[in-house]
C-alpha cells in the first residue's frame, strides 16, 4: 500500500520550519512527505476561541491533497509538539468542535514528537487542546488499527536556581507536571510526552525545538533515524 508522510507543526510555529525535515524524511524513507500549512496566527486564533477547527480543517485538506497527489492509500502523521494533539483529534471518530473528519480511515500511524499528551490538570482544567484530545481520543485508543509512537526528549532537568535555560525549563515543567525538577526536552517533561498505549521512545540530548538547540527532534537525518520506526525507513 502506498503511503505518504504528513507533518503537523508545533505551537506557534511556521510551517516553513518543517520543509527541511520533510525533505530529510523523504530521503530517509523513500516516501513523499508534506507539511500542513500552519502559521502562528492560526494558533493565536485557536487559543482565543478555545477551538482548533480551522487548523484541523487544514490537516484534513493536506491529507486529502497528499493522498490524491501521490496515490496514497493512507498517511503517516508526524506531529511535533501540539501538532501531535491535532493528529490525535483528526483521527477521532467523534465530532470535534462539531466537525467529524473521518481521519481514522486515512491514517496508518501517528508519531508524536515532544507532544504534551497530559498536563497537571488533564482531567479538565489544563490546556484546552490536551484536554479535548484526552476526552475524545484518549491514549492509543485506535490501536491496532493505527500504530502509535510517542517520542520524548531528555535534554535537561529543570532547576529554579540553574542557568537561564534550566530556569525556563523548570517553569515549563511545572505547568505540565506540577513540579519543575524533572527531566524533559526543555519544554515538555518526558513523562508528559509519553502517550499511554503507544510505543515509547526517549532520546537523550534532544531539545523541544529548533530555537532551543540544533539537536531537536527533526534537526538532522541522524536524529530522524533514531525515532523513525523501521530499520528500512519504510514506515511502521
Amino acid at each position: 500500500m502506498n503511503q505518504t508522510i504528513v507533518l503537523i507543526g508545533g505551537y506557534n510555529s511556521w510551517w516553513g520550519t518543517y520543509l527541511k525535515p520533510a525533505r530529510d524524511l523523504r530521503d530517509l524513507t523513500g516516501l513523499p512527505a508534506v507539511g500542513v500549512r500552519l502559521w502562528p496566527w492560526h494558533w493565536w486564533s485557536a487559543n482565543r476561541r478555545q477551538d482548533a477547527t480551522r487548523m484541523l480543517a487544514r490537516v484534513a485538506k493536506t491529507v486529502a491533497d497528499a493522498r490524491h497527489k501521490y496515490g496514497a492509500g493512507r498517511v503517516i502523521l508526524v506531529g511535533h509538539s501540539a501538532g501531535g494533539l491535532l493528529a490525535r483529534l483528526y483521527v477521532s471518530d467523534q465530532p470535534v468542535w462539531g466537525q467529524t473528519y473521518a481521519g481514522l480511515e486515512h491514517v496508518s500511524a501517528i508519531i508524536t514528537l515532544g507532544t504534551p499528551h497530559s498536563t497537571l490538570h488533564s482531567s479538565g482544567n489544563g490546556w484546552y487542546l490536551t484536554d479535548t484530545a484526552n476526552r475524545l481520543a484518549p491514549a492509543a485508543t485506535y490501536a491496532p488499527r493505527i500504530s502509535y509512537r510517542s517520542v520524548a526528549g531528555r535534554l535537561m532537568k529543570g532547576d529554579r536556581h540553574g542557568t537561564r535555560l534550566q530556569r525556563r525549563a523548570y517553569r515549563a515543567y511545572q505547568y505540565f507536571a506540577g513540579r519543575g525538577d524533572v527531566w524533559g526536552d526543555g519544554v515538555v517533561p518526558v513523562a508528559n510526552a509519553q502517550l499511554e498505549g503507544a510505543q515509547q521512545v526517549i532520546l537523550d540530548g534532544i531539545a523541544h525545538g529548533r530555537r532551543t538547540n540544533a539537536d531537536w527532534y527533526a534537526g538532522s537525518r541522524d536524529i530522524l533515524r533514531r525515532w523513525w520506526p523501521s530499520g528500512d525507513g519504510r514506515g511502521t
